[in-house]
């Protein structure tokens, strides 16, 4: 029976209807789900997997007990590399999913690093994954680096940064690629400048479409405003 690993942002603390469809094909298809136990997506995939009565599920926890099984299904409990609740205490999970799985199916803030790795990771293991943006309210598959980078390019310059410092998100990428991951200061600010570019880039395309809106409501009220001056 595939399986798919469910993924998505602690922060995101409900479903948009086009993640509820995909479920609905998930549960319909008969692919066996396996989910974390933290709050945000995984408690919310849970609570529509309860209510649509499907039981095909496994949570897997780090530690002993999962934080939600709201189904009290069965758990795959994951012993931790370290004592301490760190990133690799929690992420420990996630791994095991990534191995246990066959494909992923992600729900994404643009800023979460820890969907981010997971995304990673299956296309590590040559998986696939489906990524929900929820800023674009669309999807995207990755299966490939290139994939990976327009996936990584929806993050605006901040959450950027902030990826980089936690995971190396751009040394990740490189050794994906094939490329050689120690990189120079100097190739690294290139990089950075490359995804400014790329957000300018955006921008002006967004202004012109500010622009273009304004000029049409002009159009649009202009005969009204005539109205009213002939009277």
């Amino acid at each position: 029976m595939p399986t798919v690993f469910i993924s998505g942002s602690i922060k995101i603390k409900s479903l948009d209807d086009k993640v509820k469809s995909r479920l609905d094909s998930v549960m319909s298809s008969g692919v066996k789900v396996l989910i974390g136990d933290a709050g945000g997506v995984d408690k919310s995939v849970q609570q529509y997997l309860i209510k649509n009565n499907f039981s095909s599920v496994t949570v897997y926890c780090t530690g002993n007990s999962p934080r939600n099984n709201d189904g009290s299904w069965p758990v795959v409990n994951v012993e931790p590399p370290v004592k301490t609740k760190s990133r690799a205490y929690f992420t420990a999970k996630d791994l095991k999913m990534a191995d246990d799985s066959d494909f992923g199916l992600m729900v994404w803030d643009c800023k979460s690093t820890g969907t981010l790795s997971n995304v990673i990771e299956l296309l590590k293991k040559k998986k696939k994954s489906v990524v929900y943006v929820s800023s674009r309210s669309a999807f995207l598959n990755v299966s490939s680096v290139s994939d990976l980078q327009t996936l990584v390019n929806q993050m605006d310059y901040d959450s950027f940064v902030e990826a980089d410092k936690k995971i190396s998100l751009n040394k990740t990428m490189s050794m994906l690629a094939g490329v050689n991951s120690d990189e120079s200061p100097e190739t690294e600010v290139g990089d950075l400048k490359k995804i400014i570019e790329e957000h300018k880039s955006a921008i002006a395309r967004h202004e012109k479409s500010i622009t273009d809106l304004e000029l049409r409501i002009e159009e649009m009220q202009a005969p009204i405003d005539d109205m009213f001056a002939k009277l």
